[in-house]
């Protein structure tokens, strides 16, 4: 052979790979039990070998395989058995097998499965279904778990199971008695809630022989920490935004502040606070000032709460003012009751909002409501609930069926000086069910007992009648309407007036207000 084909070969040999034959399909099927010795189910003695095959080779993180009661009990995990040894100090033995477990490619079992032998009766026990929910968006997640702790002992959970595929956790086999039931989303895999990091929720229920019960866990973080500002924004020169990492609360609390402090160090006037509400990832709050100008300015803000009641901690921030006017005019943005509301509580309250901060001295002045039928005006309480809105709560409830005009009335000026017009909508309340009563003298008669009949004058109320003492009386627990009052002295106990029977009648009509005594109707009786 030649040397030069010899060398070919050589070198051809030695360049030589040997690899791995590609191709074939993914493994991507969950491991299942294919049989377990003994069976589970009641039983005369409780196993204290049990043995579980899966379909394939498992493996589990420490601890993933729960023997309930505990104390005792090995469990061993070689290939695709699961060996479990030891002896039971109850009457039952359960295992628990978690979504933890897999095969070697990472494959979880199907869902959560357990087995059960038990030496006494199965209505010895009680029973809990847990729904299991996530607060806000998303499902609850393979690492969620429901620990169960038998009271007195709150150190280590008695049972742990874990919710399935829809979040249902089937807690059964549970001794009776008092437990504390915590169920959270163990991400860190430290078997211990962590309520400012883990979403969870935790509940007590008392358990009786043979008891099935359900309970609702809404998992939640159990917030802490304080809003931050995240953002500001010089919005115009009358109004700055803030926004905040986290949903803000309504500002009505002491202790929550917002300064300005212009270039000269002198305090520019803040007016109001106002934060958007709205199921968000950010709040926002826009914060009304005196007119700012083209410069730097600084804004300190402090005690601001988060909608869990977390404060704020005290944040200072510079920012570059602007000297533009608002985008948008002052208008009256929504009022309650709406224009042509029929059955509106009688006893409020009553809203209106503007599109911008305005004074609440000049704002009541403008603002009246008024009972159409003979121009009664309404006495009431005015009160400033946000930057931009206020209720009206009536000093008494009003009639019911009887119509009422709100008038918000022209002349409120904004800080930047527009004006809005005067508006005016009409509403129709609701009967109270707070009654109210007549009170006044009966004379004119020598009969010590006389009949007295509060008869409604118009649409609402009931006829009221019944025998009262001359003299001073009080018709009481009367539906709020305009009534007609009449007194007759009953001779023949027929609880009708009849002709030549003594009578007499209040010369009008008797309005009756909600929890208020209506007084002096007095009625003369006349043979």
């Amino acid at each position: 052979m030649n040397r030069f084909v010899l060398a070919c070969v050589v070198m051809s040999v030695s360049c030589a790979k040997i690899v791995a034959p590609s191709g074939g399909p993914v493994d991507d099927v969950p491991p299942e039990v294919v049989s377990v010795s003994p069976e589970p189910g009641y039983t005369q003695e409780l196993p204290t070998r049990i043995t579980i095959s899966f379909t394939e080779k498992i493996r589990g993180t420490a601890g993933s395989i729960m023997v309930y009661p505990g104390g005792g009990w090995e469990v061993e995990t070689k290939g695709s058995e699961v060996t479990v040894t030891g002896e039971s100090v109850g009457d039952l033995v359960m295992i628990t097998l978690p979504a933890t477990l897999e095969d070697l490619r990472g494959n979880s079992i199907a869902s959560p499965r357990t087995l059960v032998w038990n030496t006494v009766p199965a209505d010895s026990f009680a029973e809990v279904t847990v729904n299991v929910l996530r607060d806000g968006s998303g499902g609850v997640t393979s690492s969620a778990r429901c620990d169960f702790f038998l009271y007195p002992d709150t150190s280590s959970p008695e049972i742990t199971q874990f919710p399935d595929s829809l979040g249902v956790v089937n807690a059964d086999w549970l001794y009776p008695g008092d437990y504390r039931v915590v169920c959270y989303e163990d991400m860190d895999q430290s078997r211990r809630w962590d309520p400012d990091r883990e979403p969870g929720y935790e509940d007590e229920i008392s358990l009786q022989p043979g008891s099935r019960e359900e309970m609702l866990m809404t998992m939640t973080i159990v917030d802490s920490i304080g809003p931050r500002i995240s953002q500001l924004l010089a919005m115009d020169g009358w109004h700055i935004e803030l926004l905040w990492n986290e949903q803000i609360s309504p500002l009505a609390e002491p202790g929550q502040d917002v300064t300005v402090t212009g270039p000269d160090s002198l305090p520019v006037t803040v007016y109001g606070l106002k934060s958007s509400q709205g199921r968000s990832s950010t709040g926002r709050v826009t914060v009304y000032t005196g007119e700012l100008s083209d410069t730097v300015y600084s804004i300190a803000v402090r005690g601001i709460k988060d909608l869990a009641g977390n404060p704020s901690l005290p944040d200072t921030l510079e920012f570059w003012a602007v000297d533009s006017l608002p985008g948008t005019q002052l208008a009256v943005q929504s009022a309650y009751p709406e224009d042509g509301g029929i059955d509106v509580p009688s006893a409020g309250p009553f809203f209106i909002s503007f599109t911008d901060w305005v004074d609440e001295a000049a704002a009541e002045s403008l603002y009246t409501v008024t009972r159409v039928a003979d121009s009664t005006v309404v006495t009431g309480e005015f009160t400033r609930t946000s930057a931009t809105a206020f209720s009206f709560i009536p000093e008494r409830e009003l009639l019911g069926e009887r119509q009422y005009r709100v008038d918000f009335r022209s002349g409120m000026v904004s800080l930047q000086g527009d004006s809005v017009g005067g508006e005016s909508w009409t509403f129709v309340p609701a009967w109270s069910d707070q009654p109210g009563s007549i009170s006044g003298v009966i004379t004119g008669t020598g009969a010590s007992v006389v009949t007295i009949v509060a008869a409604p004058a118009g649409s609402g109320g009931d006829l009221m009648s019944g025998e009262y003492t001359t003299g001073r009386y009080m018709l009481d627990e009367i539906p709020g309407g305009r009534y007609t009052v009449s007194v007759f002295v009953d001779w023949n106990s027929d609880d009708v007036w009849n002709p030549g029977e003594p009578y007499g009648a209040w010369p009008g009509v008797v309005e009756v207000f909600p929890g208020i005594e209506t007084q002096d109707i007095d009625i003369q009786v006349v043979p």
